[in-house]
């Protein structure tokens, strides 16, 4: 008989902003709020305490309002109706959510399916929130593994519309929507008039400007311990967003299991501690954070090669890290030695 192991759960935050305060060149902000089922951090340096609570205040509406459309937790939500009706009819979504999928399914396509939004199909077999935690058996992920397949989601942009193949098929945007909704709280902060920000949702962030002439600090945090394994050095419009087996996770029977799946096999990824993407777009920093970690080292360092404009950091379970060689000269390690560049 299996015993169900008392449940070890962590929301660990993935990085750390490094801010100096105390400068007549304006002042440095830090505003929180919980949404997207994280902590939002907005820091801003703004000419005035006013001027910084205003823009900040929009920002995070905005957030609220991609959160309205996106979370699968609320029942009048675009996500929340795909997944009760477009098993058996299309469902009627915004521009927005239309654009997200689509961006979704391309990225799936690039990624061979490392990246697929159909996940949320089994995804609930996975709740590692539950006290009475236990891995779901292999005749339950088989019987659901054939409903997880971004090439079952049809889109119908002429009507705004989105369609599954199969009844009984979900979606989950919780790999992109993030970094949506990271990209819309920068675009209101710009036009709000701040010229330099972090907007950090539980890790996943874009920096702009910089911190009076000097670059912004983000650690990454040692997937084992809570100190800091790497500081990176952050340029302005650099999104930075890491998918971990540590951010959420739970033990059954001595083993460990975390929020991160397989599409393919339906069971929690193996074979990286962690991934840190930099690149330009958050949006494709989110997504392709969680393909790579699925496909795993050898893979993952392959497609980073094979798409320079993604700048990318490994982790393995020994802690051995691997970088792209262009980040070198922009990552210090206090607590390890230097990366093996590629």
């Amino acid at each position: 008989m299996h015993r169900t192991s008392r449940l070890a759960l962590a929301v660990l935050p993935v990085m750390f902003i490094a801010i100096i305060t105390g400068c007549n060149r304006g002042e440095i902000l830090t505003f929180n709020r919980p949404m997207l089922g994280t902590m939002i951090t907005i820091t801003l340096i703004a000419d005035s305490r006013h001027a910084g609570v205003r823009a900040s205040e929009a920002a995070f509406n905005e957030i609220a309002r991609i959160e309205a459309l996106m979370s699968p937790r609320l029942a009048g939500s675009d996500v929340a109706r795909l997944n009760r009706d477009a098993g058996h009819t299309p469902v009627t979504v915004s521009g927005e959510t239309l654009e997200l999928i689509k961006k979704s399914i391309e990225v799936s396509r690039a990624t061979d399916g490392a990246f697929d939004i159909s996940f949320a199909s089994l995804g609930h077999l996975w709740n590692l929130a539950s006290p009475d935690f236990r891995p779901p058996g292999g005749r339950e992920t088989a019987r659901l593994l054939p409903l997880v397949d971004y090439r079952k989601i049809k889109l119908h942009p002429e009507s705004h519309r989105v369609s599954f193949v199969l009844p009984g098929m979900r979606v989950g945007l919780g790999g992109i929507a993030k970094g949506y909704a990271i990209a819309r709280a920068v675009g209101v902060l710009r036009r709000e008039g701040v010229r330099a920000s972090i907007v950090d949702a539980g890790g996943d962030l874009q920096v702009t400007g910089h911190k009076f002439g000097q670059e912004w600090r983000v650690g990454l945090m040692h997937p084992r311990g809570k100190e800091i394994l790497l500081v990176i050095a952050a340029r302005d419009g650099d999104s930075v967003v890491t998918s971990g087996d540590y951010e959420r996770f739970a033990f059954f029977n001595g083993e460990r299991y975390h929020h991160i799946i397989n599409p393919k096999t339906g069971f929690p990824a193996r074979g990286l501690a962690s991934v840190t993407v930099l690149c330009s777009d958050p949006v494709l920093a989110d997504a392709y954070a969680t393909a790579l970690f699925v496909m795993g080292g050898v893979r993952a360092r392959e497609f980073a090669l094979a798409h320079p404009e993604l700048k990318v950091i490994l982790i393995d379970h020994e802690l051995r890290i691997s970088a792209s060689k262009e980040l070198e000269g922009r990552i210090t390690s206090p607590a390890s030695g230097k990366p093996e560049w590629f």
